[in-house]
């Protein structure tokens, strides 16, 4: 045999794994009996939350947040649109953010079910606030809106691309165009195996655009599920920005950050 055909057979198995593994997730959706998909328990309310969680969550998307990089704001503290004192010293190239809460309690949940299970309905009701909160916000009107793309290897092993069907909804709810102009060219480690140190390094150089007259001049608005210290996004807006875009804002379900950053709201 040769030896291409060696070298790509543990990628076509993990690649079949992440499509079985998919199916089997849907199969028990539709044979187990609903839980809430934050705490497990047997009395889903209202769009697969219990009323405990539901109250969690929508206390997790009232917690005020700075603009410029996401992160949660103390009692009293303005946010700012020249950001924050937990800023980092050097901005970001996005220059607005907009979240729906902290990666943590039931948003975390939610987050994972949707990452690892597809879980639909979460990803309709996350999409569908995170619309709400991008169109009550400042700044220009978007002409695009682009996923943080997966490398192809990785969505073979996922058997999907979550950025892209979050990015797909919010497109449908602010009825702006889905562009898919950024590419991932490098297939990179996960961030979240790596210190804070390492990130930016990890993705430096991992995108690309092409067909770039359809963001020369445009206002793009990226999305991700998470950001933590923003490195891959950071990296995603240089490399629309460098492609001649005009203004790169980016819209996350989370951002993760240590607890002590919103514990007083959450007493």
């Amino acid at each position: 045999m040769p030896i291409g055909e060696v070298a790509g057979v543990p990628r076509i198995a993990t690649a079949l794994g992440g499509v079985l593994r998919t199916c089997l997730h849907g199969m028990s959706d539709l044979l187990l009996p609903e839980l809430c998909v934050a705490c497990g328990s047997a009395d889903v309310a209202a769009e697969g939350l219990c009323a405990e969680c539901n109250v969690n969550l929508l206390s997790l998307v009232a917690l005020p947040f700075c603009p410029r990089c996401g992160c949660s704001l103390g009692p009293d503290v303005p946010a700012r649109d020249d950001g924050c004192a937990g800023c980092p010293p050097t901005l970001p190239r996005f220059e607005r953010v907009s979240r729906l809460g902290p990666y943590t309690g039931c948003l975390r949940e939610m987050v994972r079910e949707l990452k690892y299970r597809r879980r639909l309905g979460v990803r309709r009701r996350l999409s569908r606030l995170l619309a709400g909160r991008i169109a009550a916000g400042q700044g220009p009107a978007f002409e695009t809106i682009v996923p943080v793309p997966m490398h192809w290897r990785r969505r073979l092993e996922r058997g999907f691309d979550h950025a892209h069907a979050i990015a797909s909804h919010l497109a449908a709810e602010l009825n702006v165009p889905l562009g898919r102009e950024l590419v991932r060219t490098r297939h990179t480690p996960p961030q979240a195996q790596l210190p804070r140190t390492r990130r930016v390094e990890n993705v430096r150089g991992a995108f690309a655009v092409r067909g770039a007259a359809t963001v020369l001049g445009a206002n793009v608005l990226l999305v991700d599920d998470v950001t933590t210290t923003g490195a891959t996004a950071c990296e995603a807006a240089r490399t629309v920005l460098a492609a001649g875009a005009h203004h790169v804002a980016l819209a996350v379900f989370a951002k993760a950050e240590p607890p002590t950053a919103y514990a007083h709201a959450m007493d």
